[in-house]
């Protein structure tokens, strides 16, 4: 929790939360996509809790710039990222909008891959949870 604090912000928290089940022999996946900004805020957590797999980014042409910003280096065309279960995965900055990102079947490395991803909704009327849940989302 404090090193998600550190990275996210110490204000950060999700409005949502959804549970994938992943069949690798069932022939399910996640097709590369970038993630509707009018509905997804700027930071997305992923939690691989069963099952290594491998996502794929894909930087969307005319999206984005060739160079990351801060780190003033160019942005690659495609990275696959390996996601071990038991991992988190932190999407934010340049990955989150300006590339596609998607796991293909063949990538899931076990024949059962699970997952939780958060996120918290691009707008929240106030400006934080308790316009959603009251003073305490419990």
């Amino acid at each position: 929790r404090e090193m998600a604090g550190f990275l996210l912000g110490a204000d950060w928290l999700p409005t949502e939360a959804n549970a994938i089940d992943y069949r690798r022999q069932r022939g399910h996946f996640l097709g590369a996509h970038l993630d509707d900004r009018s509905l997804s805020g700027a930071i997305l957590v992923n939690l691989c809790l069963a099952g290594d797999s491998v996502m794929t980014y894909t930087r969307e042409r005319g999206k984005g710039t060739p160079t990351s910003g801060a780190l003033s280096r160019p942005l690659p065309e495609h990275e696959r990222v390996h996601l071990p279960r038991r991992s988190a995965q932190i999407q934010l900055g340049p990955c989150r909008f300006h590339f596609t990102h998607g796991i293909a079947n063949e990538d899931l490395m076990h024949d059962r891959r699970v997952s939780i991803t958060f996120r918290r909704g691009a707008y929240v009327p106030g400006g934080g949870p308790e316009a959603l849940w009251g003073s305490s989302p419990l």
